[in-house]
């Protein structure tokens, strides 16, 4: 099987799905950008679960992904924050930011999620991860997302990558008109 791809315009949070990724960092703060909807939308309670888990895994590596519930929200079950800034100690500016590499990552660990858990369909929810403050090109990065999801797997998934904005919508559609 393949992945199947949707493309969206529009707040990420809103959509119906299993997983819902959070373009994160390596102290799972909810602060800004796709991560303060996620606050917004789920409550306090998932920055709390967020801090338990900080305790349990840390520190984190950029390019991890850490499972959590979805906390108030009922349209999707899990949150997957993957962990995109490198907030960890002794990180200096620009080592801060992530790279290609650090996408790749990401995606490889939310595949081995999806194919550890026994349901055989998923519809997962993506961001443009590393586009914003994380600075990435997005035609690089939705170009790494063409590749990635290109590949069979055992599983049937829908991946819905998100453009927040009409240009971001537009360039998905562009990069992934003959998968679609």
């Amino acid at each position: 099987m393949a992945y199947k791809i949707t493309i969206k315009q529009g707040n990420i949070i809103q959509e119906e799905a299993d997983f819902i990724v959070n373009a994160s960092n390596t102290k799972l703060i909810l602060g800004s950008g796709v991560s303060m909807a996620f606050k917004r939308h789920c409550g306090i309670a998932l920055q709390k679960e967020l801090v338990e888990l900080l305790q349990k895994y840390q520190p984190i590596e950029q390019g991890a992904v850490i499972v959590s519930s979805s906390g108030a929200a009922s349209n999707f079950k899990y949150a997957l924050h993957a962990a995109i800034m490198n907030y960890n100690s002794g990180v200096k500016f620009h080592q801060k930011k992530p790279t290609l590499q650090t996408i790749a990552t990401v995606l490889e660990n939310i595949e081995a999620i999806i194919l550890q858990h026994s349901n055989n369909f998923f519809k997962i929810a993506l961001p443009l991860m590393g586009c914003g403050v994380g600075g990435l090109n997005k035609y690089e990065v939705v170009s790494l997302y063409k590749e990635f999801f290109s590949k069979a797997i055992s599983k049937e998934v829908e991946v819905v990558i998100y453009g927040y904005t009409k240009i971001d919508y537009d360039l998905i559609k562009e990069i992934f008109k003959d998968k679609q």
